[in-house]
């Protein structure tokens, strides 16, 4: 199944969002200084004669049918921070994030 970019960050920020919410008030925190995301995105024109384009995230071994497409290999190098621009620290626990997927 392939995804959109702008879904694949969101489900991240929410995710980085649940570590933050769970490491509150532990005695042990990890700080998130980079985040190395790495993905094959087929990008696609959109509307007929119009100028934008849509960025497709593609499944393993996944390829979408779509015409004037082209697939690239998309590196985005993020840094995790709040509105208010500090460091976002997590919990060390992430068993209930691996038991849960």
């Amino acid at each position: 199944m392939d995804i959109e970019l702008a879904d694949l960050l969101a489900s991240l920020r929410s995710e980085i969002s649940r570590a933050r919410i769970s490491g509150a008030g532990e005695d042990v925190r990890f700080r998130i200084d980079s985040i190395e995301l790495e993905v094959q995105v087929e990008v696609e024109k959109t509307g007929e004669g119009s100028t934008g384009v849509k960025f497709w995230v593609l499944s393993v071994g996944g390829k979408r049918s779509a015409k004037e497409a082209q697939t690239h290999l998309l590196k985005l190098s993020l840094t995790a921070e709040t509105e208010a621009g500090d460091p976002i620290r997590t919990s060390d626990d992430i068993s209930s994030l691996v038991n849960e997927g």
